[in-house]
């Protein structure tokens, strides 16, 4: 992006609705290749999404045995100008299992406490609750009516920006 104060500005707003944000849309595919939508609760942790699902949840699964999914971070309805230029984030991400004794579950389950409340706690402790880390591949920002930005490969929030023009 040339103008760089823009794409400063830009890269805090998506910082900001990240934070605001409580939980993203995921979509993955089943074995059979059938698509599967869900949502999780989420958090960030050095440039990656975590996601604490239950393995009998329906897109638990898949996410086993996905090697990437799609997530999508939307702004509420009521909260929007209009239905058709909702703010958002897309992400294709790559996906992979946290280990339940790793460093990662602990550190990663003290930020979900933290950030979700006392029932990420008792969800932690459940023996069919997975952890996954959702890597970003490639993601983009809408903030309305052409008003859409390539994020740099690899990133949840860059400043390195590409204006997408129809």
């Amino acid at each position: 992006m040339k103008n760089q104060r823009l794409a400063s500005e830009l890269a805090t707003e998506i910082q900001a609705f990240l934070d605001q944000q409580g939980s993203l849309m995921l979509a993955v595919v089943d074995a059979q290749g059938a698509p599967i939508a869900s949502y999780a609760p989420y958090v960030v942790l050095d440039n990656e999404f975590y996601i604490l699902v239950s393995r009998l949840a329906q897109h638990t699964e898949a996410l086993e045995q996905a090697l990437n999914a799609s997530v999508l971070i939307i702004e509420d309805e009521a909260s929007s100008d209009t239905v058709y230029a909702r703010k958002r984030l897309q992400y294709e991400v790559s996906v992979s299992m946290i280990q339940r004794e790793s460093a990662s579950w602990s550190s990663v389950g003290d930020l979900l406490v933290k950030r979700h409340g006392e029932v990420a706690s008792q969800l932690l402790s459940l023996g069919d609750f997975l952890m996954f880390q959702l890597s970003p591949v490639k993601g983009r920002f809408v903030k309305g009516f052409g008003r859409a930005y390539e994020l740099a490969p690899n990133t949840l929030v860059s400043d390195q920006l590409d204006h997408l023009r129809g």
